[in-house]
């Protein structure tokens, strides 16, 4: 199967995944890895990107990958690879702490706070005190950058019925950035027959770069394969 990697808002558009897309290439997956717009630059570079533009830039990708194809997406990331798997076929969704809702109070007032905060620091994504030192994300973000991804998480909830790719789900257990009640909610309204839920207690958001990184690539690659094999 052909994958598609897609990180999250502010993220490294690399670094973030952590083992998993070498784990994946390791399993006999070919992976392609885009940068979204705005990310891997300066956190200054959001203010000039919509999110149609990270979901034209995941489409762009997607259409290269031979089929079979999957898609896998952590946060907002998680998002375009449901629009994504609605609209193209898709063989497998992997969705590691959709951006469905955000824990931070603040969050839904962006539009108002942008002139008085005018810009917020990085979440706090990471549980593990040693790795956190070593977070790779933009360690602050515009606050009208934020309107981009509200309004990418008010799109995706029609969106999920329409998807029917088996599907995979996880839930940071730690998660400070998003609602678990979200990542519940975005697994519930799946139109996929066959879906799965895991979730690793002790990670943070970025469950690719906290303690459990490793077996959360791991449980990836295995959910991967056995759906690969489902499919033959």
């Amino acid at each position: 199967m052909n994958l598609l990697l897609l990180h999250g808002f502010t993220s490294h558009p690399v670094l973030t995944l952590g083992p998993l897309p070498q784990v994946l290439r390791e399993a006999g997956f070919q992976v392609s890895q885009p940068a979204l717009p705005g990310h891997g630059t300066r956190p200054e570079d959001l203010l000039k990107v919509r999110w149609q533009d990270w979901l034209e830039t995941a489409r762009a990708f997607y259409r290269e990958l031979p089929e079979p194809r999957g898609v896998v997406g952590l946060s907002m990331g998680a998002l375009l690879s449901a629009l994504l798997a609605a609209e193209t076929p898709t063989q497998a969704l992997v969705a590691l702490a959709p951006a469905m809702a955000l824990k931070h109070p603040l969050a839904p007032l962006a539009p108002l706070l942008a002139w008085l905060i005018p810009r917020f620091p990085g979440p706090d994504s990471i549980q593990d005190p040693e790795l956190k030192k070593q977070n790779p994300n933009y360690p602050y973000f515009p606050t009208r950058a934020l309107l981009q991804l509200l309004a990418l998480m008010r799109r995706t909830p029609e969106v999920l019925p329409k998807v029917k790719a088996n599907a995979l789900v996880i839930e940071a257990g730690r998660d400070k950035v998003v609602d678990p009640a979200g990542v519940r909610g975005y697994h519930a309204l799946l139109g996929s027959s066959r879906k799965e839920y895991l979730v690793f207690p002790e990670s943070g958001h970025d469950l690719l770069l906290d303690r459990d990184r490793e077996a959360v690539a791991l449980a990836v690659r295995d959910w991967l394969i056995a759906n690969s094999t489902h499919l033959h």
